[in-house]
């Protein structure tokens, strides 16, 4: 599609230069300047843009990916099947902009690497050269808002007027003024299955977009919305609705009657839609069943990672920070049985609440509760609307997901209290039994020991399943690249 004018071969947009190059005859073209193919700048003009590439269909994940330049993709750079993809040229509808990358593929390969060396805990595959230099380049579709509010708001205040007695008086107000305001800029990815909090996580300057052209797109990815883009209407009223509530609560004449109970209701003014540059790298573990992903701000250099954790290295971090730690108990004081007993219970209790809400959260990750976006795209058309944007109500949504006949099963994330819950009944039955002989409480003590590091073992493989997504079921999601 993006073919250079003076020999044919395929263009890729040059970050450094902000330029479009030919590879073979060196020519270099403003992106902005160089027409594109006589169909796609027919129908631009026509107020019908569209742009055409090559798609590819990977039939194990389901990953489909554009590419806009002759090289076919060998593989998924989702789940990295190398056999399975199937391509067909498409025609998408073009959205109104574009953020063109700023930071090449070297310097986000930098950017990984300092903020994962930074990991003591993180796996030394993580760190590989071989896997980090698979990030690439992928186009996603967003939506931004744009939303005003020009007219009278009212609040509830009150202020302090006298005491009388044991009584204290406070005066009621309305209060009311003018509030002009718009926020833009406003933005929410257009993808079910590319997580929120990745998107929310390495935010893109919206000042510095383009008018879409499909030249930007050369020597990237690009991948389409699959979700309306009235999507995060309520979200955004809310989040504007908060922001401009608080400021005007911070003003001297609405501080001073303690303002409560605004009441300002933004519109949406405009809702466009665009691509934002983000660079993807997905990790799969030793045992190839799950994936970790790396998202970097292909503008900004903004960073997100899963970090799972290596059992062997957390243990060895571990023994070296409870020597010292003992060595100075030791020193210190002698511990009584009964004490130990009570401590073992204290870190038992402890451990139980880090294992309920790390398992809580793998329960939500994995059934994508806290994913407004893929969980609109799963319901039918009346359940997607009675779902709030504004808060994700957990048990409301598992009741709309239920309805729609999808499964989550809440009850097999809880097997991981078993063991502490064992450990702080095991030290109290031994306290309330008094026993004479000390080898009961150490025993006990040594028993809650090895139940508590059974259950920060679980903690950690919590955490793992946390930051982490199940092969093949990718869904759309991913980047390994297994040659």
């Amino acid at each position: 599609m993006i073919k250079c004018p003076n020999c044919g071969a395929g263009l890729e947009y040059e970050v450094k230069d902000e330029l479009v190059s030919c590879k073979y005859c060196k020519s270099q073209f403003n992106p902005k300047e160089l027409a594109v193919e006589a169909k796609t700048a027919e129908e631009i003009k026509n107020n019908n843009p569209t742009f055409e590439g090559t798609s590819y269909l990977c039939s194990q994940c389901g990953a489909e990916l554009m590419t806009f330049d002759e090289t076919a993709i060998t593989f998924c750079s989702y789940c990295g099947s190398q056999s399975m993809l199937k391509s067909r040229m498409i025609t998408q509808n073009a959205p109104e902009f574009i953020i063109p990358f700023k930071k090449t593929q070297d310097e986000c390969i930098k950017i990984y690497n300092k903020k994962i060396s930074r990991a003591l805990f993180a796996p030394s595959y993580m760190k590989k050269e071989t896997i980090v230099k698979k990030f690439r380049g992928i186009y996603i579709p967003y939506v931004v808002y744009k939303l005003s509010f020009n007219d009278i708001f009212e609040a509830d205040g009150e202020k302090y007027s006298h005491r009388s007695g044991d009584y204290i008086y406070y005066d009621e107000y309305t209060v009311s003024g003018h509030l002009d305001s718009y926020y833009e800029g406003i933005s929410y990815d257009l993808i079910s299955n590319y997580y929120d909090k990745f998107s929310q996580a390495i935010p893109h300057n919206f000042k510095e977009n383009e008018k879409f052209n499909p030249n930007y797109l050369a020597g990237y990815y690009a991948d389409a919305k699959d979700i309306d883009n009235n999507s995060y209407d309520d979200l955004s009223k809310l989040i504007v609705m908060i922001d401009s509530n608080s400021r005007i609560r911070s003003v001297k004449e609405f501080r001073k009657y303690n303002c409560k109970r605004l009441k300002t209701q933004y519109n949406i003014e405009e809702r466009k839609t665009g691509m934002f540059p983000v660079y993807f790298l997905a990790i799969r573990d030793k045992a190839n069943k799950h994936v970790n992903y790396a998202v970097v701000n292909g503008q900004t250099g903004k960073v997100a990672i899963d970090l799972p954790i290596d059992h062997i290295k957390y243990l060895v971090g571990s023994i070296l920070l409870a020597i010292p730690i003992f060595l100075f108990m030791n020193a210190s004081f002698v511990v009584i049985p009964k004490y130990l007993v009570i401590i073992s219970i204290i870190t038992s209790i402890i451990s139980l609440i880090i294992v309920l809400i790390e398992s809580h959260g793998v329960y939500i990750r994995d059934n994508h509760l806290d994913d407004l976006g893929y969980i609109r795209e799963k319901l039918n058309e009346e359940d997607n609307s009675k779902i709030r944007s504004d808060i994700l109500n957990i048990d409301e949504i598992e009741k709309t997901l239920k309805r729609n006949k999808v499964k989550t099963n809440p009850a097999k994330y809880f097997r991981y209290i078993i063991k502490p819950i064992i450990a702080v009944i095991l030290g109290i039955l031994v306290l309330v039994l008094n026993f004479v002989y000390d080898m009961y409480y150490y025993g006990a003590a040594i028993g809650m020991f090895l139940l508590i590091v059974w259950s920060f073992i679980d903690i950690i493989n919590c955490h793992n399943k946390l930051v982490s997504s199940k092969l093949p079921q990718l869904e759309k999601r991913g980047g390994d690249e297994d040659e």
